[in-house]
């Protein structure tokens, strides 16, 4: 290869990072039997873990995590999951497997937890307004029971810096015909970086992914929260950017005022001068991260610029946003 083939070709992907477990891998589908005992099971989804539940009596989910997932991290979480416990907060109990907490297969940490039977809240106005009351009430058992903290994630794009390391990489992976909206996230990026300037933001423990998705009903009509896996202390404004986002991806439209007066009624405390000025600028910093990280999960040039159409949407609100 010369040198100049060498500086056009795409980056290597980092050795941290590795695509979810498949049952199929041998190790894993051995793990599986090895579980199940003779019980069925079946893949219940999950973007980053692959998650099986095992028809046992009870029924059991063993979680099988991406590769760049510590074993400190997962213990950390456990632990984390056992003291929610104690709150009126819903998660899933960890359970020992093979007489151990984790278990290691095929490059990978394993665990086990048990299966909360439940039904996905249906996507409507009352559900959402319920999303952000039981954020809240996440928040405040979260706060209350979070030290000892477990480690960090890997993956936690925490400063504009790292997320202008982001676009450059996917720059590179994805090749000259990114350059258009490499421009348009550069350019967002150094107006979120003005915003941001001079605020403070508190920080507190967060779930990280809360949505939807994340939540189920059960049949008092309480609801679970599930995937922890990105829990961290961090602004408790990107949890509520988040699920904001969410209910924008899934089409409908609620004042986000509304949907704010649902979080601080049930939120340790209500939100500051400084987050109502920093929410336009969290809402556009999620999407934003999606398009610049799309040469790392595999997206294509159409991903990040629909991504980015999103992140300049928000954008164009924060007048109307920060008010």
């Amino acid at each position: 290869m010369t040198g100049i083939e060498a500086s056009t070709s795409p980056p290597a992907l980092p050795r941290w990072f590795g695509s979810r477990a498949s049952p199929d891998d041998p190790a894993v589908s051995a793990l599986i039997t090895r579980v199940a005992r003779g019980a069925g099971w079946a893949d219940i989804g999950g973007s980053f873990n692959l998650n099986v539940r095992i028809d046992a009596e009870p029924p059991v989910v063993l979680r099988v995590h991406r590769p760049w997932v510590t074993r400190g991290r997962v213990a950390g979480l456990r632990r984390l999951r056992e003291r929610l416990q104690r709150t009126q907060v819903r998660v899933a109990r960890p359970i020992r497997m093979f007489g151990s907490d984790l278990v290691r297969v095929a490059d990978r940490w394993a665990e086990l937890e048990e299966f909360i039977g439940h039904v996905q809240p249906r996507a409507s106005e009352d559900s959402y307004v319920r999303l952000f009351e039981e954020l809240g009430r996440l928040h405040a058992a979260l706060k209350a029971v979070w030290e000892p903290s477990p480690p960090e994630p890997l993956d936690d794009h925490r400063t504009l810096g790292q997320l202008r390391y982001s676009v450059g990489f996917t720059r590179r992976r994805l090749g000259p015909g990114s350059e258009p909206v490499v421009r348009r996230m550069r350019q967002l990026t150094g107006e979120l970086s003005k915003l941001r300037k001079g605020l403070e933001l508190p920080c507190t423990p967060i779930h990280g992914d809360y949505r939807l998705h994340n939540a189920g009903e059960l049949s008092d009509s309480s609801w679970a929260t599930f995937d922890l896996d990105f829990a961290r202390v961090r602004e408790r404004l990107y949890d509520i950017a988040g699920s904001l986002n969410d209910v924008a991806q899934s089409g409908a439209w609620l004042d986000p005022r509304r949907l704010l007066d649902a979080y601080e009624g049930t939120a340790p405390e209500p939100l500051t001068r400084d987050e109502h000025r920093w929410l336009p600028g969290a809402l556009a910093l999620i999407p934003l991260h999606w398009a610049a990280t799309a040469g790392l999960v595999g997206g294509s040039i159409h991903e990040a610029e629909s991504a980015m159409t999103a992140a300049e949407a928000w954008w164009s609100r924060r007048a109307e946003l920060s008010s």
